[in-house]
């Protein structure tokens, strides 16, 4: 694996990651998961490639990972889909077990936010793929709208013979300097399959003003490259449509010569089964998101029946030690950028200013609310910045974990304000996941209390006030997500949410915390 040079760029979303699978060696050097995390997988998420014969050619299909590099781990990875490690195993598991001849292709989307961090994160992804053997990758409408010097260092990188960016109608600094093309033909197991890409419709108006992207009316590009397809001799057409469902069948129908329309705008969880598509021979494909499910195929030649597998990348799959070593460089470079490096601290070196005032930290709470803290102290809450530290590799430097694992930052934003955490040393009152990041800033009420500043009667009872969460009748009273969402509810959903915390419940989770009235 190449090392990445260290630039000013950054981010990505590598959450807090536990390392659940024991490992052994398999055939041809794999790496596999032991017996109990297999059949924990198999248990769970069910078996995969049940009574498959080799198929002359598969095909594995994937797409908008939206940043997931991997998944976050806080409730275990165990219970959590995706990420590049495992996603590297399957294929080498499909490749050099089964001796499958195999094309893995992407339909885009590799990040889901801009800045610093989805610049890097974008860089590290697009790397990864292809040093997994990708032989297409489509461009997707979020990693256009990043800085054009960050998506110009992350393409100059790579191998011009072999790069499998392709797109139909966009052209990334033209159509013509070599950076994407408009299609490919690829050769595996003695058949020809014929690949394009195709962005949405909806991402054109942000792309409008963009001097480094050439665009072209989905339809228009594909009649270009869908005509030249036709005169490939192909046994199979692909088209990786980036575009939302409803966009991707209509175009398959415009454009019916594709045997497979792959779409990363349908649901969530890919179907389980392709899904013919009405007046054409194409069959829809969706790939989900975040990356959890990669789709297989097993060709068997033109005109024969094929296999569909959704394969869930869960525990079954171990680590693969080359994406670990790529994710370790990623955490190197977070920490030799720094919060500043990163583009989260202004000109005075601090975040941003919170709208309710200041933090104090935790500690400060501890003189008068005894019961609360002893209740505190026996929770996960109080050892969250340990989680990150104790990591491999460690995950403190990193902003979208620490936005939930310190004070004073913002969850979902994955910024610091200007009072709260900015490092082991230089903050140390900030560590864990502490009373101000559900009750709020209290510097002003610490203050109030210890009589320092001049506040009145009316002041203090008001400071008072605004640190109380008020419990609402029900609160949380349907699984998971709750269907009564009070504040409490809400202000949990900021860090438990669907990525971090999936099976999170606050009539369950609720009573491990409760320190209401204890005081």
């Amino acid at each position: 694996m190449k090392l990445r040079a260290v630039m000013p760029l950054a981010g990505v979303l590598v959450a807090l990651t536990l390392f659940s699978s024991i490992v052994r060696s398999g055939p041809s050097g794999l790496q596999v998961a032991d017996d109990a995390a297999i059949a924990d997988a198999l248990d769970k998420n069910g078996p995969v490639f049940v009574d498959w014969k080799k198929p002359k050619l598969a095909l594995l299909f994937t797409g908008r990972m939206n940043g997931y590099l991997e998944p976050c781990g806080c409730a275990g990875l165990d219970n959590q889909k995706g990420g590049l490690k495992r996603r590297h195993t399957l294929i080498r598991e499909l490749r050099d077990k089964r001796k499958w001849p195999l094309l893995a292709l992407d339909a885009g989307g590799m990040v889901r936010r801009i800045g610093p961090q989805a610049e890097m994160k974008y860089r590290y992804g697009l790397d990864a793929l292809v040093d997994i053997g990708y032989a297409a990758i489509g461009v997707g409408g979020r990693e256009l709208l990043l800085s054009a010097d960050a998506v110009l260092y992350a393409i100059a990188n790579l191998d011009p013979e072999t790069n499998p960016l392709i797109s139909a109608n966009v052209g990334v600094f033209g159509f013509d300097n070599g950076f994407t093309r408009r299609y490919r033909v690829l050769e595996q197991g003695g058949l020809r399959v014929g690949v394009t890409s195709v962005l949405g419709s909806e991402h054109q108006e942000d792309l409008a003003n963009s001097a480094e992207i050439e665009w072209t009316d989905p339809a228009a590009g594909l009649r270009q490259a869908a005509s030249q397809l036709k005169r490939q001799r192909c046994d199979y057409q692909v088209l990786l449509a980036h575009t939302t469902r409803e966009e991707a069948v209509a175009l398959a129908k415009r454009f019916p010569q594709f045997d497979f329309v792959v779409t990363t705008g349908g649901a969530e969880e890919p179907a389980n089964a392709a899904r013919p598509i009405e007046g054409t021979k194409s069959q829809l494909i969706e790939t989900g998101h975040k990356g959890m499910y990669a789709i297989v195929l097993g060709l068997y030649g033109k005109g024969q029946p094929f296999e569909y597998q959704k394969a869930p990348l869960d525990h079954r799959y171990s680590d693969s030690p080359e994406m670990h070593q790529m994710l370790i460089e990623y955490q190197r470079e977070v920490e030799t950028l720094g919060l500043s490096g990163l583009g989260l601290l202004g000109a005075s070196g601090q975040g941003m200013a919170h709208p309710k005032g200041e933090f104090a930290g935790t500690a400060a709470c501890a003189d008068c609310h005894t019961e609360a803290m002893a209740v505190f102290e026996g929770t996960p809450h109080a050892h969250a910045t340990e989680t990150l530290v104790e990591l491999d590799p460690p995950r403190h430097y990193d902003p979208e974990c620490l936005s939930c694992h310190v004070v004073g930052w913002d969850p979902q934003g994955y910024f610091p304000y200007d009072s709260g955490y900015l490092g082991l040393e230089a903050t140390p009152l900030m560590l864990q996941n502490g009373c101000e990041n559900c009750h709020g800033p209290g510097a002003a009420h610490v203050a109030a209390e210890n009589g320092e500043g001049d506040y009145t009667d009316e002041q203090i009872e008001a400071l008072r006030a605004e640190m109380h969460m008020e419990l609402v009748e029900n609160e949380g009273n349907n699984k998971a997500r709750g269907e009564v969402l009070g504040p409490s509810v809400k202000n949990c959903l900021e860090c438990h949410d669907i990525d971090n915390s999936p099976e999170f419940d606050f009539q369950e989770y609720w009573p491990m915390i409760e320190h209401t009235g204890k005081y």
